[in-house]
C-alpha cells in the first residue's frame, strides 16, 4: 500500500440499499487498506428515515449540505443538523437520520470500522 493516496470517490460505485432514496458511498473501509478510520458518503433524500444503528465504536459525520435530523431513538431526542456542522456519536448509541424538506449529505463514518453502518438504508 502506498503511503499517501489520493482517492476520487466520484469513482467509487454506492452499495445498493434497499431504499433507493438512501445513498452510501464507502471512500475509505478496511478494504482499502484502512485500520482505523472509515470515510463515507451517506445521501438521503427528501422525506427519508434511515433504519436505526447501534454502532460498536465512536462515529462522526460532516454535513456536506442540505439539513435534516439526528434522531436518538433511545432518549426520543432530535436534533437539528446542517450545512458544516460535526456529528458526533457515542458507541451503543442507537441513532437515525431524518429528512423532511431537504435533501442531505454526510461524510464520515464509525471509526474504526463497524459493518453495521453499511445497512443504514436497508
Amino acid at each position: 500500500m502506498e503511503p499517501i493516496q489520493i482517492i476520487n470517490s466520484d469513482e467509487i460505485n454506492p452499495i445498493t440499499q434497499k431504499n433507493k432514496k438512501i445513498s452510501l458511498t464507502p471512500i475509505l473501509t478496511p478494504k482499502d487498506g484502512a485500520k482505523w478510520r472509515t470515510s463515507l458518503k451517506i445521501q438521503l433524500d427528501k422525506n427519508q428515515k434511515t433504519n436505526p444503528l447501534s454502532l460498536s465504536s465512536e462515529c462522526v459525520f460532516f454535513v456536506m449540505q442540505g439539513k435534516g435530523i439526528i434522531f436518538d431513538e433511545t432518549t426520543n431526542k432530535k436534533d437539528d443538523i446542517y450545512k458544516d456542522k460535526m456529528i458526533f456519536i457515542t458507541p451503543e448509541t442507537l441513532f437515525s437520520f431524518i429528512t423532511l424538506e431537504d435533501e442531505l449529505t454526510l461524510l464520515g463514518g464509525p471509526c474504526p470500522f463497524d459493518e453495521n453502518i453499511l445497512s443504514i438504508g436497508d
